[in-house]
């Protein structure tokens, strides 16, 4: 990319919005509406440590040539990056599948059949494999699509949070605060998951510095001002809506948004239309971001942490085995959902909350590599530590907010995955001698 093409400000802030508000958004309402208008305080204690999260990214960008999760876990420690590699693209994946599920939300309206776990999955399945296939040519005018549709997507959330509070009715509110049936410090635990998957993509202006014109500048400033952008239209659009309608009609609705400017504006057609929109917006995504996995896949195969298979790209510079590769795991976990028979929000909270919480071990490493560096450079401030500790605590409350079943997968995975590993690298290392 030449220089003349390198974003700007403007450009880095829409990478970030649109990283994280993307896909993010639009199945909030409906989960958060599980437990009630009390995930306000939920939100407003992600969002402050999610904040500290994007900081180290921010740092990170100026102290590391790759800021990445994985690069970073892997300054660490061998075996952590390679640990942190796993998790950090078969978390990706997971939460790929979730974005086909939010998406295909919206349109239940239109088909209905979509309620039934079985054709749910099987339509899943069938736009993997689709999206597989148009990727291993390159995406080229579906990138375009995708800025296009996540720009209006943005617009319909946007005026939720905006024009929404003309309908907004503090009883109704009031009435909404916890639905749960759990305790208020449970209530509150219990939305940190989805809230937390919601601000995935913070270190995507960093990761992404060489797509940037003057990185060591513009990057820490977009990655904040997109960070604070998201976080207000988040709180804002979902706030509102806990006042507009009672918490059962957003269970029940898996096109909140859609439900909102019906509302607001007085109109089925617009409403209809907003559906239509938000699931193309939020199924076209899908490209980015399993393109996203498979590359960091290919970074974790060039450092011997994955099978080599990833680092293979076709003629067209697409990791297409690692793509095909990626789409049999999809398909496997598609399959278990549908055996489970998983609806729309079900098969959205089990996939977001298992992709939280394998993402949160390459965030943790990152904090972790930036003290390294601090410590290595003799650097003796303590805003690096600081930032470092809140984000670290913000990671293991995410943890705590996790069922005891959802923890013991993600040990189970952690000690097979630290077994596999120091196994390979010792063969390779005895190989090489």
């Amino acid at each position: 990319m030449g220089k003349g093409k390198k974003l700007g400000l403007a450009g880095a802030v829409f990478l970030i919005v649109s990283s994280l508000a993307g896909s993010g958004v639009i199945a909030l309402p409906q989960q958060l509406a599980q437990t009630g208008s009390i995930t306000l305080i939920s939100f407003i204690l992600v969002t402050f440590g999610a904040l500290f999260l994007t900081l180290i990214y921010v740092k990170a960008g100026n102290m590391f040539e790759d800021p990445s999760p994985v690069a970073l876990a892997t300054y660490v420690n061998p075996i952590l990056g390679a640990k942190s590699g796993f998790f950090y693209v078969y978390g990706n994946l997971i939460s790929n599948v979730s974005i086909l599920i939010a998406g295909l939300g919206y349109l239940e309206m239109f088909i209905p059949q979509l309620e039934n776990s079985f054709i749910l999955g099987v339509t899943v399945i069938i736009l993997i494999w689709l999206f597989i296939f148009m990727s291993l040519r390159g995406v080229g005018i579906i990138t375009k699509i995708v800025s296009i549709t996540v720009t209006l997507l943005l617009i319909s959330v946007i005026i939720t949070g905006t024009a929404g509070w003309f309908d907004f009715d503090i009883a109704i509110f009031k009435s909404n605060w916890n639905v749960s049936g759990l305790g208020e410090g449970k209530a509150i635990m219990s939305g940190f998951a989805v809230l937390i998957f919601a601000f995935v993509g913070v270190e995507s202006v960093a990761t992404n510095n060489a797509l940037i014109e003057n990185p060591k500048k513009i990057v820490p400033l977009a990655t904040i001002i997109g960070f604070i952008i998201v976080a207000v239209i988040y709180i804002a659009s979902t706030t509102v809506m806990e006042g507009m309608f009672k918490a059962e009609e957003i269970q029940k609705a898996p096109a909140s948004f859609a439900m909102s400017m019906q509302k607001i504006f007085h109109s089925e057609i617009l409403s209809d239309a907003v559906s239509i929109l938000m699931a193309i917006a939020c199924i076209a995504s899908f490209l980015v971001w399993n393109l996203s996995s498979a590359s960091a896949a290919k970074t974790s195969a060039d450092n011997g942490f994955l099978p080599k298979a990833y680092s293979f790209t076709n003629k067209h510079g697409i990791n297409s085995k690692g793509l095909i590769i990626n789409g049999v795991i999809m398909t496997v976990l598609e399959i278990i959902l549908m055996l489970l028979g998983s609806n729309v929000a079900v098969a959205f909270n089990i996939t977001v909350t298992l992709s939280v919480l394998l993402l949160l071990f390459p965030y943790f490493w990152s904090g972790i590599a930036l003290l390294k560096k601090n410590i290595e450079l003799k650097n003796k401030g303590v805003s690096t530590w600081i930032i470092v500790g809140i984000s670290s605590i913000f990671i293991i409350s995410a943890f705590i907010s996790a069922t005891l079943s959802e923890l013991w997968l993600v040990i189970v995975l952690v000690m097979v995955v630290l077994a596999v590993y120091a196994v390979k690298l010792s063969q390779n290392k005895s190989t090489s001698k």
